[in-house]
């Protein structure tokens, strides 16, 4: 019999991330439940294997195991700090309420599960399938022209944009990453680590505090003709910086999908926990959409508007900091429909 708790050892961490990736967002699957999931699944696998090797693939004849609560916590939470047999039970009713596991009896009592394994959940073949990605930090000598691109085609709506605004994103963020370089992340593909998404965290200074009160449009810098920026960085350490600017969070559109918004988003928390140890009084984000069609993905993460610009269709957004670093964003957002275009005209 294998063991559950050696998961990482018989079922690869790559194989295992291909299915979570394909599972992941159907019929309300969040990341963490589609994780749980494909374990189970590739236990049922590994238990009627002729042979005991890492398996490279899931075959969805392979769909009922006995399993019971403390062998789940085992398979579940082998790489994690936490889970405990309560847990590991609970996660099943979750599944099961879901209609993708089923509970049999087994001599008495319920141990065996049956797994519901539709076509969608196999991963399509590896010309096909997703690309992966990882997050890590912005590097200003290779990133900054890749990123400047993408980030252009998101401000191509916004009146005073200059012709030349890629070249001046581009010099932005390399001065950025060399005021901060610890407020930008990127996400980028791991086959050849070009960025696809891109944020950009500025804890501002407490004497621009004031322009988050006042029309958004005075605070655009990346595409406009000022080469002054109209917010300053705080100082490390500075007890009286309360606000942290989130100066752009964007994709390319092809990479805008559940799971990868999910990694980003855990990635983004992640950054901004650490930079509450450089500043202990941290407590607001502020933010513009800068495009139309994420004002509603904003909001679905609990973002509140604030007053709109008299002179455009922009407007702040707002979320306490501790709210946000609370999000759970793999049920935050499994209902978000990401099918909707990221950017349109």
């Amino acid at each position: 019999m294998p063991t559950a708790s050696k998961v990482n050892q018989w079922f690869p961490p790559d194989v295992e991330r291909r299915y979570v990736d394909q599972v992941t967002g159907q019929s309300g699957l969040t990341r963490r439940q589609a994780i749980c999931f494909v374990r189970l699944w590739a236990y049922a696998c590994y238990q009627q294997a002729p042979q005991p090797h890492p398996l490279r693939e899931l075959s969805p004849e392979h769909h009922q195991l006995i399993c019971p609560h403390s062998t789940a916590a085992d398979l579940f939470y082998s790489d994690q700090p936490r889970g405990s047999e309560r847990a590991a039970g609970l996660m099943i009713n979750q599944l099961v309420k879901k209609h993708w596991v089923k509970r049999t009896t087994c001599e008495g009592y319920p141990s065996q599960l049956s797994l519901q394994i539709p076509p969608s959940f196999l991963p399509q073949t590896a010309s096909e399938g997703l690309v992966q990605v990882e997050a890590n930090a912005f590097d200003p000598r290779r990133d900054a022209p890749l990123v400047a691109s993408f980030m252009d085609e998101s401000y191509s709506w916004v009146s005073q944009r200059t012709e030349n605004a890629s070249f001046k994103i581009t010099r932005v963020l390399r001065r950025w990453a060399t005021q901060y370089p610890q407020g930008l992340r990127v996400l980028r593909q791991v086959i050849d680590q070009s960025p696809v998404a891109v944020a950009a965290f500025y804890p501002a200074h407490p004497d621009s505090e004031a322009m988050f009160h006042s029309p958004p449009s005075a605070s655009l810098h990346l595409v406009t003709l000022d080469d002054t920026d109209p917010i300053q960085l705080a100082s490390p350490g500075d007890p009286d910086c309360y606000v942290v600017f989130v100066r752009a969070w964007q994709f390319r559109p092809e990479f805008w999908c559940y799971a990868n918004v999910c990694e980003f988003l855990a990635d983004s928390q992640a950054t901004l926990r650490a930079m509450q140890q450089e500043f202990p009084n941290l407590s607001d984000i502020y933010t513009i959409t800068i495009h139309p069609n994420l004002e509603a993905f904003a909001m679905a993460l609990g973002f509140k508007p604030l007053k709109a610009d008299p002179a455009s269709s922009i407007r702040w957004y707002y979320i306490a900091l501790d709210d946000f670093l609370a999000l759970d964003g793999d049920e935050t957002l499994v209902e978000f429909d990401f099918s909707a275009p990221y950017l349109s005209g």
